[in-house]
């Protein structure tokens, strides 16, 4: 026909190519890319005392700047560390080894103790395991620990050395039903990724599909074994702060871990596995704890 075109009608929504593991790593690693997560150094201005900062699993530096921030306040030089394997390396995380995080924690501690003193070690759940084993070797001024992880009341964490060969890996937050338009969604995973765009449908799907293999967390258990057999070797003057409903590291087994350091104090405060939200009504509390101790350990008053 005279005049005639063709027409072509473009769909409003194509249907999304499916991304490749390695694009979903990438998106996921994306998400850790806000200068939170970053390693950080913030230098002290009245005296020469210095705290090294250890995020736990699968947490970044992030999770350590309140605490690190009180403390710069008052003098302290903080260096909050990323441990290999998380952050935006977390694409490598399959491959680490608790070695290797413990290798990072020793390199940092040691290079502290060069230029400054006293020195603090603080370490948060898995990072309070990594900061025993380094404690008990390097002997620095003071050990903080904040619900410190060694191991897990649940049948499955003992049969992990087995249970990694039969299941290679799993996805955690498929256990979950994420509903991305539920606010305390959204605000439960935007404390685990503070500065993630969790409206964006490719940082969700990279969520949702994140795989972490079973051998993994055998490492995670190995961690927590190192700190159980380590802590009866910890001289170093210990302060451990405990979440009284933390469903994660309960205050039983901490209590036991506090048994195996000699002098350890032990706080138990409201709260549960996340202690370090200055949001949270029990952040005064930490707060007012972590800087009584490192009052303590830098004019040399602390008495167990």
């Amino acid at each position: 026909m005279r005049g005639a075109c063709r027409i072509t009608v473009i769909p409003n929504n194509p249907t999304p190519k499916k991304k490749s593991p390695a694009e979903i790593a990438a998106a996921f690693a994306e998400a850790f890319r806000d200068a939170r997560h970053h390693p950080f150094i913030m230098t002290g201005s009245t005296h020469g005392g210095a705290a090294l900062l250890v995020h736990g699993f699968p947490g970044t530096p992030a999770e350590m700047r309140p605490l690190a921030h009180i403390l710069n306040r008052e003098g302290w030089t903080t260096q909050g560390i990323l441990l290999p394997g998380f952050g935006t390396d977390i694409e490598s995380l399959p491959r680490r080894k608790v070695i290797d995080w413990l290798r990072a924690v020793d390199m940092a501690l040691i290079e502290l103790q060069r230029e400054r003193r006293p020195v603090l070690l603080i370490g948060n759940s898995m990072g309070g395991a990594l900061s025993i084993q380094i404690a008990a070797a390097r002997k620095p001024d003071g050990l903080l620990l904040i619900n410190p992880f060694w191991q897990l009341n649940n049948i499955l964490w003992k049969t992990l050395p087995v249970l990694k060969f039969a299941l290679p890996q799993f996805k955690p937050f498929r256990l979950m039903k994420l509903d991305f338009n539920d606010p305390e969604t959204l605000k439960g995973i935007a404390g685990f990724i503070p500065g993630a765009d969790l409206r964006d449908p490719e940082v969700q799907s990279a969520i949702r599909n994140f795989a972490i293999p079973t051998g993994m967390l055998d490492q995670l258990r190995l961690a927590g074994v190192g700190a159980g057999n380590a802590a009866p070797h910890v001289t170093t003057p210990t302060l451990v702060i405990q979440g009284a409903n933390d469903p994660l590291v309960t205050p039983v087994i901490t209590r036991q871990l506090v048994a195996k350091i000699a002098g350890a104090g032990y706080q138990e405060i409201p709260g549960d596995h996340n202690l370090l939200d200055p949001a949270l009504p029990t952040w005064r509390k930490v707060e007012a704890l972590a800087l009584d101790f490192a009052w303590k350990i830098r004019t040399g008053a602390y008495m167990p």
